[in-house]
């Protein structure tokens, strides 16, 4: 793997061979690893053919057995075989689909939008990150000046050495150090988790088929997710600091070349660099709070025809628009039993209307009994041996006597 990739060497180009050889690393991870794992006779590819045979043997036992499903439960299950084996089978599709635009999708959405904050359109992102890693090693050659003794300007704020913050030496290479270490982090970090993932494609396509692991494949989405948008912030951030780094940095060393002294510039470097560095990792953790909140959009199970006549029994004030959503299950418990009273007080349970349907003319209903229930004179099941007088002890109807 790292035979095919760049070599990196010291010195000259080293930002943007690291950025090149990180990136190659992420590609051959994300597409050797797939098909590693997809290969057929893999282990992945066993488990996987064992996991869909587990799937359609339960779904045919619940055919035969239990409840029949409805159309819309028929139509998922049909579609969730439909992307396992296009996510762990078809490398084509999955290259098309979430290869390609988890890898190449970060720099074009990056480019599209730091087109504006780029001062040179035909030079790369990359190249000029490099420019700015060579300008700060200039000026760190060319120093502050501090034997010159040369000013611009002694009289104002920064006009001399007196009051610097940090040594020139120290300052200047933190600063690059800082510079260095914020990009290769941030574009490692999301490059390498974006190439494992798509490397564990296939193990995570089979756990979209049942629903104790289901969180597991979403997990696996909105991480493909985080390395795509993290990507692009981190890309603004970098542009954005560019935009100030660059011209600062042509100016620093316009005036090193007159001889004149910039006793200010190690802070000010420094500060700049860190600061973005920190705005790069937060930026980063936003997006990964963005990307892993609770919220997505699922589609909303349909209930039976008997559920929604129930629900429309239920009073307008249970089902407005207004009602406080239940925090705890302690409350939500609550909550389903209200409403399943509400049910009964307003027009039966649904238990009472299944007998009412199997009643002995067979569900007809009459002319005189629209509905379909229990005449009063009809005797329910066990009434025969139902107790008519009310039951009493010796000692209870001593102590009624004695009253």
């Amino acid at each position: 793997m790292a035979a095919a990739c760049p070599s990196i060497v010291t010195g000259d180009q080293f930002l943007t061979r690291i950025i090149t050889n990180i990136d190659c690393q992420a590609q051959l991870v994300g597409s050797l690893g797939w098909h590693a794992l997809g290969q057929p006779g893999s282990l992945a590819a066993t488990l996987m053919a064992s996991l869909l045979t587990l799937f359609v043997a339960l779904f045919g036992i619940r055919l035969l057995f239990g409840p029949t499903p409805g159309a819309r439960d028929v139509v998922l299950d049909v579609l969730k075989i439909g992307v396992v084996l296009t996510l762990a089978f078809s490398w084509p599709a999955f290259r098309t689909l979430i290869h390609d635009v988890v890898i190449a999708g970060p720099g074009e959405i990056a480019a599209a939008v730091t087109a504006p904050l780029r001062d040179d359109q035909n030079t790369s992102f990359v190249a000029q990150l490099q420019a700015a890693d060579d300008a700060i090693l200039r000026l760190t050659e060319a120093g502050t000046g501090r034997q010159t003794g040369a000013f611009i300007d002694r009289e104002v704020a920064g006009g001399t050495f007196r009051g610097t913050a940090l040594q020139d030496e120290e300052a200047f290479g933190n600063s690059r150090l800082v510079w260095l270490a914020g990009i290769i982090g941030v574009f490692a970090l999301l490059r390498l988790v974006a190439g494992l993932l798509l490397a564990l494609g296939p193990l995570a396509a089979g756990m979209l088929l049942f629903e104790p692991t289901r969180g597991l494949f979403s997990g696996w989405l909105r991480g493909l997710v985080l390395a795509l948008v993290g990507m692009v912030g981190a890309t603004l951030v970098l542009a954005v600091e560019l935009g100030v780094l660059l011209p600062w940095l042509t100016d620093a060393l316009r005036v090193r070349s007159l001889g004149y002294a910039i006793p200010s510039a190690p802070t000010e470097l420094f500060a700049m660099t860190l600061g973005f560095a920190i705005v790069q990792f937060a930026m980063v953790w936003l997006l990964a709070k963005a990307a892993f909140s609770r919220g997505w959009v699922s589609i909303p199970s349909l209930g039976s025809r008997g559920e929604v006549a129930s629900a429309a029994m239920i009073p307008a004030t249970a089902t407005s628009s207004s009602r406080v959503f239940a925090e705890t299950r302690a409350q939500r418990i609550a909550d389903a039993m209200e409403v399943q009273l509400r049910r009964e007080e307003g027009g039966g349970s649904s238990r009472t209307q299944i007998r009412a349907l199997t009643g002995p003319d067979g569900g007809r209903s009459s002319a005189g009994d629209p509905q379909g229930a229990f005449t009063p004179s009809q005797e329910r099941l066990g009434s025969s041996w139902r107790r008519t007088s009310q039951r009493s002890s010796v000692a209870s109807r001593r102590r009624d006597g004695e009253r």
